[in-house]
């Protein structure tokens, strides 16, 4: 089977390929039939950047060349207008502009969270009072069964320690230390 793809040429950090027709059992850099273009993808202007023989690329289409994704993406791209090509550069430009000066700005991002995360936490604060107020008489009908499970106990801080690593939302982290207080606080009373 005969394939149109890419050899990569050109320094470290510095790619630069030739769009060739090879065998498909050939080496990514062996072997190959023809080349059809170059494509430069550090170049800016685009009779620099993509410089491909349309001609030969039909033709070997024709014969039965299957192109891989990379080389179905740029022979698409070969075949725009200048000005088709212009208006899609510019989009891109105008989308890495955004998502960088997002990157650097992320203060708006900070105050719209800052500004949603009472409204979790009240709910969070409400349950743990309730909590509260439940163990009493969890712990009034249970003092029997913590002194047998006092050994367990010991343990059971150490698996807590093991589970910490682990990421949690920030109002179950907030709920668990508030809760090894309230148990310290017991413990010592």
């Amino acid at each position: 089977m005969i394939k149109i793809r890419l050899q990569r040429h050109g320094a470290r950090h510095a790619p630069f390929y030739r769009m060739v027709v090879t065998p498909s059992e050939a080496r990514r850099d062996g072997k190959f039939i023809e080349v059809l273009g170059t494509y430069n993808p550090q170049a800016h202007a685009r009779d620099v950047e993509l410089n491909l023989k349309m001609d030969r690329i039909d033709h070997w289409l024709e014969v039965g060349a299957k192109p891989t994704d990379t080389a179905n993406s740029l022979i698409r791209q070969g075949r725009l207008s200048p000005e088709d090509w212009l208006k899609r550069a510019e989009k891109k430009s105008a989308a890495k502009s955004a998502r960088l000066s997002k990157k650097k700005n992320p203060s708006p991002v900070a105050e719209v969270v800052a500004e949603e995360a009472p409204t979790v936490e009240a709910p969070v604060e409400q349950k743990t009072e309730e909590a509260k107020a439940e163990k009493p008489t969890v712990e009034e009908k249970a003092p029997k069964a913590e002194s047998k499970e006092e050994a367990p106990s010991e343990e059971a801080p150490v698996e807590e320690k093991a589970e910490e690593p682990k990421t949690e939302s920030k109002p179950k982290a907030k709920a668990k230390k508030e809760k090894q207080t309230e148990e310290k606080e017991e413990a010592e009373a």
